[in-house]
């Protein structure tokens, strides 16, 4: 099964699925097939040493027969390659001269009028000169899952040499032919078995119980539904990825849809993803219309060397120093601000920035000594953060680099308020609350869903108008069972 698995998963679990355009598309290259086709060579061989073959026994002329105990001793490792095959949208995986080395007990009756000899001892077997060639096909199932399926195996055997233990030499001679023939008879139906077994049962029961959606911020959900087959053809393998974001509490499509992926043709990477502006847009999307988008800014929530910002009596620089009037009215008091967005908020890509715009409103209060909150004013206010995207553990993270903005005074308690003035009060929320904890958020990153135990390297990203592209080489470090990791994550039903 871990054969079948780490083959399967490499080009499947990579990451991901298709709208008509998709959200996020990955592309696996034959640089890619062949990485894994390396992976999968090294676990051939134990998969063939646990090849189970049960008791035999039969007639044969004069001779009745039993093999018992049936045991692979050794592997002589394969050849393999590895191909796309657009005509049948899937793969197909050859491997070419390769040995495995079997004993057994036997035991033989040999009955002949008043002749009657019962003999037994052992056997070692050397078969040698197989070859097996196995197609798989990928869809996709009514949920959206991934599918797999056999569509074609053949296999062959060359030569089977035998060597006998024990016995009564004239009826070994007798037995020998046949032993050979139903070790030979044994193995090349059984060989196609098992790799059609693990394609069609246990590789698609795993594709099955991949989790289709990756939970955000603890609210949101990452749809990583299949809505189309693979895409196969001479050169690569692509899977289009619905890519959407949806609030969990109430599932509900965004009313935009992915825009067009110009071409690429650098195949050099083993792995492309990329992940258009649809994908946080329809974040930024549901958070607005969920009324997520919302953050009260008090004293606490400020660094203990900035903890007086906010304070409307100070010896020195706060707001009640910087807009007076805020200071003399209400004293000894501190300023709260709740913010919460007015509309849809943007995230623009270009070829050099990744930009957010967001469209605020900011109502300022004073609590004063007794509790109680005290209207200031209510200022509209337009801020842009630009983002520097990174790849980190396989995550996608982010830091804000730059940001600006501005205002204008909707409505004041406390007379005139000048833009100016109130620039610097703004700016210092932003650096000194919003934009620490935003970023805390964005180090913490998407978890990219991929196989367990392989990393990127040699990674690069590269911003573009319209998306972000990741080209990856692959690593694969654990050598264990193979498992799917895929944390908080759940099926979701839209």
């Amino acid at each position: 099964m871990k054969m079948i698995q780490i083959l399967v998963l490499l080009l499947i679990s990579v990451e991901l699925c298709i709208s008509t355009n998709p959200g996020v598309k990955v592309r696996l290259t034959k640089n890619g097939l062949e990485y894994a086709n390396r992976i999968a060579h090294a676990e051939i061989v134990k998969q063939l040493q646990s090849l189970s073959i049960p008791d035999q026994s039969g007639e044969d002329g004069d001779i009745k027969y039993t093999l018992s105990n049936i045991r692979v001793k050794g592997v002589t490792p394969p050849g393999s390659s590895i191909s796309l095959v657009p005509g049948k949208s899937g793969v197909s995986w050859a491997l070419s001269n390769f040995g495995i080395s079997i004993s057994a007990d036997w035991r033989v009756k040999y009955e002949k009028g008043i002749i009657h000899i019962s003999t037994s001892g052992s056997v070692d077997a050397s078969v040698s000169g197989i070859n097996v060639v196995e197609t798989a096909s990928f869809g996709i199932d009514k949920t959206g899952h991934p599918s797999i399926a056999s569509s074609g195996c053949s296999d062959n055997i060359g030569n089977v040499d035998v060597d006998f233990h024990g016995g009564i030499s004239f009826i070994i001679n007798l037995f020998r032919s046949t032993v050979e023939g139903k070790i030979k008879d044994l193995l090349q139906p059984k060989i196609c078995d098992e790799v059609v077994q693990l394609i069609n049962n246990d590789a698609e029961k795993s594709l099955a119980t991949m989790e289709l959606a990756v939970e955000v911020a603890k609210r949101f959900l990452l749809d990583y539904r299949l809505v189309a087959p693979p895409a196969i053809t001479a050169d690569y393998m692509e899977i289009w990825d619905k890519g959407e974001i949806f609030w969990e509490a109430a599932v509900k499509e965004a009313p935009f849809s992915p825009q067009p992926l110009p071409s690429w043709t650098d195949n050099s990477r083993m792995v492309y993803i990329w992940v258009t502006n649809y994908s946080p847009n329809t974040f930024l999307y549901q958070a607005h219309t969920n009324g997520y988008l919302k953050y009260n800014v008090t004293k606490k929530d400020l660094p203990d060397d900035s903890a007086d910002y906010l304070n409307t009596t100070c010896k020195f620089k706060c707001i009640g120093t910087i807009i007076p009037q805020i200071g003399t009215k209400y004293p000894n008091s501190s300023v709260e601000l709740h913010l919460h967005s007015t509309a849809v908020p943007s995230a623009v890509m270009t070829n050099k920035t990744l930009t957010v715009e967001l469209d605020a409103s900011v109502g300022m209060w004073a609590r004063t000594p007794n509790k109680t909150a005290a209207y200031l004013a209510t200022l509209d206010v337009n801020v842009s953060l630009t983002l520097q995207p990174s790849i980190k553990n396989e995550k996608l993270n982010g830091v804000i680099t730059d940001h600006s903005f501005k205002l204008s005074v909707v409505k004041s308690a406390v007379g005139e308020l000048h833009p100016t003035v109130l620039n610097l009060v703004i700016d210092g929320i932003l650096t000194i609350a919003v934009i620490p904890e935003l970023n805390e958020i964005a180090a913490k990153g998407v978890q990219l869903p991929i196989v367990g135990g392989v990393q990127f390297n040699n990674t690069f990203l590269l911003l573009q108008e319209g998306y972000l592209l990741i080209g990856t080489d692959l690593q694969y470090k654990v050598n264990k069972s193979l498992r799917f990791e895929a944390e908080n994550c759940r099926v979701i039903h839209v």
